[in-house]
Formats: structure tokens, sequence, C-alpha cells
């Protein structure tokens, strides 16, 4: 069992690795910085001014917490195009044919999608307090942060739930990513009250960060965070993790069928 639990961690340490070395290729300090973080302060800002509008400072303040808080687990939405990418730069069949676990390898190789998302989320939401005049306290961060962790895990979830789909049919990525963002947008009660009934309510319990945004806004208003919304996103994340490695081996599967007619 131990040394299991040790090839595990260092295939999953090569895996984070080779993600660090793509994200080098992606981000200079300045392109992020000054391009990447500046764009999504820029959106979280555009989202807010409709609280403005309607004259509401506090519509105002919670929706741009909400949309600084749904940078996470849509920025974890990249996986579903970096999947893509190892299927037409060729390095997917190997993957496919190593002795690694081929979820295992893509999961790690896109961590830095969880990463980017979970940094530029933190970062949007310590400067609140100084774009729209949240009242967020210190000691309150910490919390928040947890939480968010939490929500960006959660949205890698349903991502690599949909890179599985992708992976079978790769014009679909840009659809996927897109048709998604609209959903969490509109049902995790970032922008518009969540629904509770019908069938857009049932949806919402599905969604990543809309039980997590419930307790991130808890946190912010000195209430500490509550169990249950936790246990809640927890319980997504989970589900969406089962999905996601059961569609991948699938997709997969299906995919090493494909090369063994092509090879043979």
């Amino acid at each position: 069992m131990g040394d299991r639990f040790a090839l595990f961690l260092t295939r999953l340490s090569f895996g984070i690795i080779s993600s660090f070395q793509d994200y080098r290729a992606m981000f200079t300090w300045r392109s992020w910085l000054f391009g990447w973080m500046l764009r999504l302060v820029s959106q979280v800002l555009f989202f807010a001014s409709l609280g403005r509008l309607v004259g509401s400072v506090s519509t105002e303040q919670a929706i741009a917490l909400g949309n600084a808080m749904a940078l996470g687990p849509l920025g974890a939405l990249g996986v579903v195009s970096s999947s893509v990418g190892e299927r037409r730069g060729n390095t997917l069949q190997f993957i496919v044919i190593s002795s690694s676990s081929p979820f295992l390898v893509i999961a790690s190789r896109g961590l830095y999608w969880v990463v980017d998302g979970f940094l530029t989320s933190c970062v949007v939401l310590t400067l609140l307090p100084w774009i729209v005049g949240l009242q967020l306290s210190w000691t309150a961060l910490p919390l928040v942060f947890a939480v968010q962790a939490l929500i960006t895990l959660s949205g890698y979830a349903l991502a690599l739930t949909l890179a599985g789909v992708s992976l079978h049919w790769p014009e679909s990525r840009m659809y996927l990513t897109g048709g998604t963002t609209i959903v969490v947008l509109l049902l995790a009660g970032i922008n518009v009250a969540r629904p509770v009934h019908g069938l857009a309510g049932v949806l919402a319990t599905m969604v990543p960060g809309a039980h997590g945004l419930v307790a991130v806004r808890e946190a912010v208003a000195g209430h500490g965070v509550p169990a249950g919304p936790v246990l809640a996103e927890f319980a997504v994340m989970l589900g969406w993790g089962i999905v996601g490695r059961v569609g991948m081996a699938i997709a997969l599967r299906r995919s090493g069928r494909r090369w063994s007619r092509l090879l043979g």
C-alpha cells in the first residue's frame, strides 16, 4: 500500500511539474498581471456596474462578490481546451497507453487551471473593499479563501467531466465552456437570485459554486462559515469528480480502440 501511494504521488508530482511548465509558456508575469488579471478585474467591475445602474450599493457589492467567486470554477474550465490540445498535439495516445492512470495524468496536467482560478479569484476578492467598498474584514479572508478553494475544485471536477466529452468530440469544447459559463452565472446566484423551484432549482443544486457562494457571503457578513453549504459544495465536487472519472475512462477507451484499428 505504501509503495502504491508513493508511486501515485510521484506520478502526480510529474503531472504538476509539466502543468507548471505549460503555464509558464502561456504567461509572463507582465502578461499575467497587466493582461489576464486586469481583464478579470474589469469583468467583475462590468457585472457589478449592473447593480449600480439600479441604484443599489448592496446589489452592486453582492454581484461583485459573486463574480469574484465565479472566477475560480470558471477559470478551471480551461482544462477542457487543454485536454483537447493533448489530442491535437498527438500526445493523448501516449497518455492512454502509459502505465499511469490516464485520468490522473490529464487531471494533474490541468491543475494549473485550478491554481490560476483560485489565485485570480482571491486577488479580486481582496481588492473588493477598494473597488466596490465591500466591508470585508481581514479575519474573514482566510475563511473565504478556504471556501473558495473548495469551490474552485468543485468547478474543476465539472470541467474534467466536460473534458471527457471534448476528448471524444473536440469541436464541442467552445460550446461546452461557453454554455457552462452561462449556466453557472445564471443558476449559482451570482448575478440573479438562485432558483429554488422546478428544473432550474434542481440544476442549481448541482452547479459548482451555488452552495459555496452562500458560505462565502455568510463569512463576509461576519457570521462564520455554515457547515451545510460547505458540505453540499463538497458533495457537488465529489459527484462531478466521479462522473468525470467514469466519463473520461469511456472516452479514452474509445480513443484507444480507434488508434488500435489505425495501427492494426
